[in-house]
């Protein structure tokens, strides 16, 4: 049974264009779409439309591989101006969603494969009639996610966020931050015909670790951190998480599940640290963006440490404590003005 299901985009593409001036064949044809979308069978359609069922089948397989151009009888010369950039945006749309990056020549290489000759300039003009960008691309982990896992925890990470505002307990996101030596490059001012270039330092063992916790929720937003020279230990969060000045409330530490929060040790302490009002509560594996602290954590190594370069650790450390103290007076300087009355 052959049968046509279309998504939102391409409804409202072809319901578009069933309000053009278009001739009975490409009409009838776009009404045999429109009837096995909403569930219709081929001969029905055959019936409804005084045609052979065999023409339907080709139709509809014909719609199936080529899309909208399909639904245009095929014609020595090119195909109509409106199917052509139909095909054109369709395709490009495809592409661009590929696990890869594409530059405009390597688009045009793409179609010329297909039989379909354009430029670069030509492809950089379709892509901005789409408001596609050229942007700088992202890493990703969402597809290792498992789905449930993310949206259970969610609804627990909702439930956690009310009752944090209502003042009926402490909500703390912990997560440690690594930096280097020479920090990631970014944008810059600079000079008309100059780049600026950073020294590269090297890495190895002159790295600098930080251990933090955002309390988004409260009278002031507050950020806590502690910097070492060296790697992190259990021993270390388990002292942080003890010394961390806390309330009468009880406390809720969202982290994640990296081996030092998942150790033995850590196991082993939970008791201790239920009996001091700390509870921990793990996200799934691969959710990095439930973690509040984690957009904390980009702001302040791309944007809040304005030397990017260091030759020594001791230096690097004083960067980085400056940069996070930065970014925390910009969080209490920021919910201060939310909370002042108005003049």
């Amino acid at each position: 049974m052959i049968s046509i299901h279309l998504n939102d985009s391409t409804r409202t593409e072809l319901q578009a264009l069933r309000r053009q001036t278009l001739t009975p064949k490409v009409r009838d044809r776009l009404e045999m779409v429109f009837l096995s979308d909403s569930g219709w069978t081929v001969p029905r359609i055959a019936t409804h439309l005084g045609c052979c069922a065999a023409t339907v089948r080709a139709v509809l397989n014909d719609f199936r591989q080529r899309g909208a151009p399909a639904l245009y009888p095929r014609r020595p010369g090119p195909a109509p101006p409106w199917a052509r950039r139909q095909h054109i945006h369709d395709r490009l749309t495809e592409l661009l969603r590929q696990p890869r990056t594409w530059t405009s020549r390597q688009l045009s290489e793409a179609f010329a494969t297909e039989g379909l000759r354009l430029s670069p300039r030509q492809l950089r003009r379709y892509l901005r009639q789409q408001r596609a960008g050229y942007r700088r691309t992202a890493s990703t982990v969402r597809h290792k996610q498992d789905p449930a896992k993310v949206a259970r925890a969610k609804q627990v990470l909702d439930n956690l966020q009310r009752r944090a505002q209502a003042g009926l307990l402490d909500l703390d996101y912990l997560d440690e931050c690594g930096f280097a030596p020479s920090l990631p490059c970014g944008y810059s001012w600079t000079l008309p015909g100059e780049r600026k270039w950073v020294p590269y330092e090297y890495p190895q063992g002159r790295r600098v670790n930080v251990l933090a916790t955002y309390r988004p929720y409260g009278a002031v937003p507050e950020l806590t951190t502690q910097a070492f020279e060296r790697t992190l230990t259990t021993d270390d969060i388990l002292a942080y998480l003890k010394e961390r000045p806390g309330t009468n409330r009880p406390r809720v530490v969202v982290l994640d599940n990296a081996s030092a929060h998942v150790s033995k040790v850590m196991k082993a302490a939970r008791r201790e640290l239920a009996q001091l009002g700390i509870y921990l509560y793990y996200l799934p594996a691969y959710s990095p963006e439930l973690n509040a602290i984690e957009a904390i954590f980009r702001q302040v190594k791309y944007h809040e440490i304005p030397q990017r370069s260091h030759t020594s650790k001791t230096e690097l450390r004083e960067s980085v404590e400056q940069g996070f103290d930065s970014y925390g007076k910009k969080l209490r300087s920021k919910s201060e003005k939310q909370l002042r009355p108005a003049a």
